[in-house]
């Protein structure tokens, strides 16, 4: 329970650092790469989810596990690890059973060990940096002096999200006995009547539009724009929120995603891959 709440609860957190940090404009330069090692740790933790789902196995991981099948073979070369047809020797579950606690699990703990050594040493975007020089924090403090304040700075930030953390890891833990999670119904071969976890209900409305092709266009589309954003966001005003025409596209693509939640999970459910 404390496993599924969490998933959850990393979505939350991680969807609302990457819009205050969309805001405030902090993948501007320097800070492309900082920005694109959040992006890859967002699509990494949605590999998670979905990847998951289908460890579960009851009819909800059984027909997660048939949409990657589906996937896998629309996609032909880039998603042949996900068919049978990658390796007779190792079951598509167990693959996907190493991605999940294994292979993913390494590649988050990079980036955000990618992710902190960039903040680390580009720092925490201030508002003084809108008005002048990033070498200037605002309070008059340069060189050697700034290098120093904004160490200081990374260093309570750290410990406000460490404290942080631990509090929403125990809200978690109360909630995990409370409500508790468990697991379905065995699963029944052919049929496809479940909803996904509420994080990717966004693409199952998509799917409801576009078919099994919903799944793969969606997060694509998504994280390319988010993985573009420093590109196009070239605006000369360095102020938060003065993102232009891209801000207004992100609004958009953000609404469209909500709309495409509420969808899923007020919609019917609908068969999307012919199980």
């Amino acid at each position: 329970s404390v496993h599924f709440l969490s998933a959850g609860g990393v979505v939350l957190t991680v969807t609302a650092h990457l819009c205050y940090t969309f805001w405030r404009r902090a993948y501007r330069k320097p800070r492309e790469v900082t920005w694109w090692a959040g992006v890859l740790m967002a699509a990494v933790i949605f590999l998670l989810i979905v990847t998951g789902s289908a460890l579960r196995y009851d009819q909800e991981g059984f027909e997660a596990l048939a949409h990657f099948v589906a996937g896998g073979n629309l996609t032909g070369a880039f998603g042949r690890f996900f068919t049978d047809a990658f390796t007779p020797s190792t079951p598509l579950l167990t693959r996907i059973f190493g991605l999940h606690t294994s292979l993913l699990p390494l590649g988050l703990i990079a980036l955000i060990a990618l992710h902190f050594w960039l903040i680390r040493h580009l720092g925490i975007r201030t508002d003084g940096e809108a008005g002048g020089s990033s070498a200037n924090d605002g309070s008059g403090v340069t060189g050697a002096g700034a290098a120093s304040a904004e160490t200081g700075v990374f260093r309570e930030h750290t410990m406000r999200l460490a404290g942080f953390s631990l509090v929403l890891f125990a809200i978690l833990g109360v909630l995990a006995v409370l409500v508790p999670e468990g697991i379905g119904f065995p699963p029944v071969p052919g049929v496809e009547i479940t909803k996904p976890f509420w994080p990717v209900l966004w693409v199952y409305g998509l799917e409801n539009q576009l078919g099994a092709w919903g799944m793969i266009l969606g997060p694509s589309v998504v994280f390319l724009f988010l993985m573009a954003v420093p590109l196009l966001d070239r605006g000369t005003d360095e102020a938060s929120g003065k993102h232009g025409w891209v801000g207004w596209l992100a609004l958009a693509l953000g609404i469209i995603i909500v709309a495409l939640g509420l969808y899923g999970a007020l919609g019917e459910a609908r068969p999307h891959i012919g199980m």
